[in-house]
């Protein structure tokens, strides 16, 4: 897990909390060159699902259905409890649940399977600027190389 870099003092970024530590929204540069934001999860949130941050800093599981609603997309490295608050990865080299055969090095896409990703085309849910780096056997969370991804929502794949 990266670590961060930046001058706040208190930043753990597997640590969760009921009561905020931080302002929503507070970001951190990471020491794999990418950075974390501080977030309220509004629904239970699983290590390393991909999740949907929302204008207001909160985040839930990302879906195909709720991806444009997201102001930003972001990886969890550590569980958060629903009404907690934690970290969740912008970019650099997170590790993201992938589903079954997905394959490195191509467009991924959101599912249905909330907080999971696939390597299976889906109208309007590419999530660019995010690759995995190794291939997935099984349902998995491989390390990623994400460049800030968002999702396109106007487009077709």
């Amino acid at each position: 897990m990266s670590i961060s870099t930046s001058a706040l003092i208190g930043v753990a970024l597997d640590y969760t909390d009921s009561s905020p530590s931080f302002a929503t929204g507070t970001t951190v540069n990471l020491s794999d060159g990418g950075q974390a934001v501080y977030v309220q999860a509004a629904s239970t949130v699983s290590t390393y699902m991909a999740v949907s941050v929302r204008v207001d800093n909160t985040v839930v599981p990302l879906t195909t259905t709720n991806s444009a609603n997201s102001k930003a997309i972001g990886f969890a490295q550590a569980s958060i409890a629903s009404a907690y608050y934690g970290w969740v990865q912008l970019g650099g080299k997170p590790r993201v649940n992938v589903l079954a055969a997905c394959q490195p090095n191509v467009p991924l896409f959101t599912t249905s399977t909330a907080g999971s990703l696939d390597d299976a085309t889906v109208t309007a849910g590419l999530v660019a600027g995010l690759v995995a780096t190794t291939s997935a056997a099984s349902a998995s969370a491989p390390t990623c190389v994400a460049g800030y991804p968002h999702v396109l929502t106007g487009l077709n794949a």
